[in-house]
């Protein structure tokens, strides 16, 4: 079961999801310029954000994580972002890439607020809180990311020193 299409910009299935997978986000695109950009047709249709940062670069990943509060308020979203030029959707630096909305593996508010609370980036997310995710009232007003509810473990340092460690067969 399931089709596994993985083609062009293909929309995602609607009436589905409530969170989404952002990406071609130009890299230097802020959170507050994303905020104020989904705050225009969707204040207070959203409830969670996440835009990931590189810690070295000190810019986002390309991609960033939002949760609506109903699967009628994604699926606007997808319509208007999806396949769109991000001159137009995501104004305010030159770039040329194109939207695309996907759904995010992990689903709902509770969900994406659970894995991230106690996940190893914290350790870093907790001393700049210009890259914490953010959560919104039905307002849109932001409200604070809940802090680590148990000891979050260190982050895995990728590639160095273990290079081979999963190669070795």
């Amino acid at each position: 079961a399931g089709d596994g299409g993985h083609g062009g910009p293909e929309p995602p299935q609607a009436g589905v999801y409530t969170t989404v997978m952002l990406r071609n986000i130009p890299n230097k695109y802020t959170r507050e310029m994303l905020i104020k950009q989904l705050s225009v047709d969707f204040n207070g249709l959203f409830d969670f954000m996440y835009l990931p940062i590189d810690f070295k670069n000190k810019c986002n990943v390309g991609y960033g994580f939002i949760n609506f509060r109903t699967v009628e308020a994604c699926d606007k979203f997808i319509k208007d972002f999806h396949g769109v030029d991000v001159r137009k959707c995501l104004p305010g630096l030159n770039s040329k890439k194109v939207v695309e909305v996907t759904p995010a593996r992990v689903q709902g508010l509770s969900e994406n607020v659970r894995r991230l609370r106690n996940s190893p980036v914290m350790n870093q997310l907790i001393d700049h809180p210009e890259w914490m995710p953010l959560l919104f009232n039905s307002s849109g007003e932001e409200e604070p990311f809940p802090n680590p509810d148990q000891p979050v473990p260190p982050v895995k340092a990728r590639g160095r020193n273990r290079e081979a460690t999963n190669r070795d067969g």
